[in-house]
């Protein structure tokens, strides 16, 4: 064939060329332009505020020779088929591509791959479209929007707190949520109450078990001490109570419906831990495409997705595999759809294997665990949301005596139906069959003294969950969203919660104030919903700028206006003198947290460690004090006289080696805590604890709240010698 007879196909991802290149033959040239290609300046605005917001696009560097090489490669092509992502990041490339190829408009065309399997790349290529010019300017109009809050309200608090914090339009509210939570905490007055569990027995002696449930027909508990002492009299063992009613129900449940980008990265925070960004990663890798024994495919449908709607050819194949290996009964009567939620674009599908007869255990092999473990999870809710509903039969019992109701239910399965497959099954109380106006007799009642919490802290998944309710942000975002907010060190996260760090709620308290109402969640929502409106042409990118900037310059004026004050309110100042010229030191921000400097800064830069946490240890180069410092991993040892003496060493662990009895080194790293031996080779993620092993009587480390041998459970893995030499703090 002719060198003008190639076709050329442009992704995004090296990944999905790949794939895509071993299921077309020869006519197609797969080429990856490795993300985007264009940008806005990183070192100015890059935004021509006075004639309509006009953007200025530069090459990003290091992508010089890839756009060189792409339009070699296009020059003599026949058909360019630019198919980036199917989003408006992946329409915003493929804008940016055709620009630069400056190939004749009639050659070059817009495909959208929403699976990476042959069937639907071929038909994907045979009806190509053109790139879609509101896609482009709803990106377009996000981009400007988060230029212009990042690169002029950044600079204040670069100006009171230290430079190279950033503050943005949606990481702002994100922050913010977090941060009124935290508040609300800090706020919450706790008070006490008492609950009441209690036995009763029948005339035939048959025993089950009742929670109180309303006073005076209200649902509620007991609120003070009279109350538990009037309610401890009135009900001793022996008191008659009547049964007022006793219902017996039927109740189904429903599957939920396929995954979208939110749901799959809550159910990934619940089950595995997973950070948003690592499903969405992993995801990514399941979409553009595994080597699997039939070969390359990609194994999921497109994973940035709003909408549980799928094509009804794809539910009809799914019916015909529930039925081919559960049996009738387990499938759906009908072909279940399920709706969207208000204002969703419903463009793509839900999130769907794209091949229904690959089941994950027959791909187990070829996957990594985690990618074994998404796709499980895609793989099983996507079968079950068109499987039988879960039937149960469900008892309940109201027990009365005077002004006081106690409540017994029993919740027991029937037919499984699609928990058969999801596993989420109920089981729970046991009430015998009792007639209204039969008597029941208190046999035991144990009252439990609580207190009132407040709200608990985000996880992962619930501020996901809130982002998603609250119109703030797009699938697309959700991850990065919460990955900034820790990169930025404005939260952290202990035992899977999110916490506000100091940093974290200084900004709030400079930002929020100050633009409350650009940082507000309803107004971010509405601003969503406006990209949404762009994106389907109903209104201009550049009257939305518009209407946006006049008042947010107003108040960006004001706030540029009080940072010398905001500055002076939160500087803190110490009883202590620079050594060096005897001016005060002051509190400032570094890069791992807080310092103390001379507060004649730029003259003098004289700086120390606002608190210094001493270890009883010499530096064995130069003989003085060995602290603790703090890294961007952690915590580490290092010489008082740093940077004299740059003598470092890892922290030690509180619990000897499991194997050796020898001292544990703790290793910070990217992947977290690394707990290795001095003198063995144990090497471990999992920290030693206090304990024995039953079998062979030697330490045992925690795993997964477990406490396990590292030998006789195979709870260590053996680590590679040349990796644990190269971990250094």
């Amino acid at each position: 064939m002719a060198v003008k007879e190639k076709k050329i196909i442009i992704v995004e991802s090296p990944t999905k060329s790949r794939t895509i290149k071993k299921f077309l033959g020869s006519d197609y040239n797969v080429l990856s332009s490795r993300g985007h290609i264009k940008d806005l300046p990183k070192s100015k605005l890059g935004v021509d505020v006075d004639h309509d917001f006009h953007p200025t696009y530069i090459k990003i560097r290091g992508k010089a020779k890839i756009i060189q090489s792409m339009k070699k490669a296009c020059a003599n092509a026949r058909m360019i088929y630019l198919a980036p992502d199917p989003d408006r990041e992946g329409e915003a490339i493929a804008q940016h591509l055709a620009e630069e190829l400056s190939s004749n408009g009639n050659n070059v065309k817009r495909a959208l791959f929403y699976e990476i399997t042959p069937e639907h790349v071929r038909a994907a290529l045979k009806s190509p479209t053109d790139i879609n010019v509101n896609l482009v300017n709803a990106h377009k109009a996000r981009r400007v929007l988060d230029r212009l809050v990042g690169y002029y309200t950044s600079p204040i608090l670069w100006a009171v707190i230290k430079r190279g914090l950033s503050a943005g339009r949606v990481q702002s509210v994100a922050l913010r949520l977090i941060c009124e939570r935290e508040n609300e905490i800090a706020a919450f007055v706790s008070t006490p109450y008492w609950t009441a569990e209690a036995e009763f027995m029948t005339a035939q002696e048959n025993n089950f078990k009742a929670s109180l449930w309303q006073i005076d027909k209200t649902n509620r508990r007991i609120n003070s001490e009279p109350e538990l002492d009037r309610i401890k009299k009135m009900l001793v063992k022996g008191t008659e109570f009547t049964v007022s009613s006793f219902k017996v129900n039927n109740p189904q449940r429903t599957p939920p419906p396929p995954f979208i980008t939110s749901t799959l990265q809550q159910e990934a925070s619940k089950r595995f831990r997973f950070s948003a960004k690592k499903t969405m990663v992993i995801a990514q890798q399941l979409y553009e495409g595994v080597d699997l024994p039939q070969g390359s495919i990609g194994l999921i449908s497109y994973m940035r997705t709003d909408s549980v709607r799928v094509n009804e050819g794809t539910v009809q194949r799914l019916r015909e595999q529930v039925m081919g290996k559960f049996g009738r009964e387990y499938l759906a009567p009908n072909m279940r759809f399920f709706k969207n939620r208000k204002l969703v674009q419903g463009g793509h599908e839900a999130i769907h294997p794209t091949k229904i007869e690959i089941e994950p255990d027959s791909v187990k092999q070829s996957l990594t665990a985690d990618q074994y473990r998404i796709y499980k999870l895609i793989y099983d809710r996507f079968v079950a949301s068109q499987m039988a509903n879960a039937k149960y039969r469900q008892k309940e019992a109201i027990l009365t005596l005077q002004n006081i109701d106690f409540r017994s239910e029993e919740t027991k399965p029937v037919f499984l139906g699609y928990q058969i497959l999801s596993g989420d099954v109920i089981e729970r109380g046991q009430v015998p069959d009792l007639t209204v106006g039969e008597i029941v007799t208190l046999s035991d009642i144990e009252f439990i003294e609580k207190k009132t919490e407040p709200s608990p802290r985000y996880t992962e998944a619930s501020l996901i969950k809130k982002m998603e309710e609250n119109g703030v942000g797009r699938p697309s975002t959700y991850a990065h969203i919460v990955d900034t907010l820790f990169n930025r060190y404005y939260i952290k996260k202990t035992e899977n919660k999110i916490n506000a760090t100091e940093l974290g709620m200084q900004v709030y308290n400079i930002l929020i104030p100050r633009f409350e109402d650009i940082f507000e969640v309803s107004f971010t929502a509405e601003m969503e919903k406006d990209l949404d409106r762009i994106e389907t042409g109903k209104i201009s990118w550049t009257d939305v700028l518009h209407r946006f900037y006049k008042p947010f310059i107003i108040k960006l004026n004001t706030a540029r206006d009080e940072v010398k004050e905001i500055k002076s309110r939160i500087t803190e100042t110490v009883d202590k003198q620079c050594p060096n010229c005897q001016r005060p030191l002051v509190v400032k921000w570094g890069r791992f947290g807080k310092f103390l400097a001379c507060s004649g800064f730029p003259e003098c830069k004289y700086s120390e460690n606002l608190e210094v946490e001493k270890t009883g240890k010499k530096c064995p180069n130069c003989g003085r004090d060995i602290i603790v410092r703090h890294g961007r991993f952690g915590k580490f040892l290092a010489c008082s006289g740093y940077p004299d003496c740059k003598h470092t060493e890892n922290m030690v662990h509180d619990v000897p080696c499991p194997r050796c009895g020898a001292e544990i080194s703790t290793i910070s790293t990217k992947r977290g805590r690394l707990y290795k031996c001095k003198q063995c080779d144990l090497v471990s993620f999992y920290p030693p604890v206090h304990g024995q092993c039953p079998k062979c009587g030697k330490g045992v480390v925690l795993k997964k709240n477990e406490r396990l041998c590292p030998d006789c459970d195979n709870a260590v893995k053996k680590f590679r010698k040349k990796r644990t030499d190269s971990l250094a703090e």
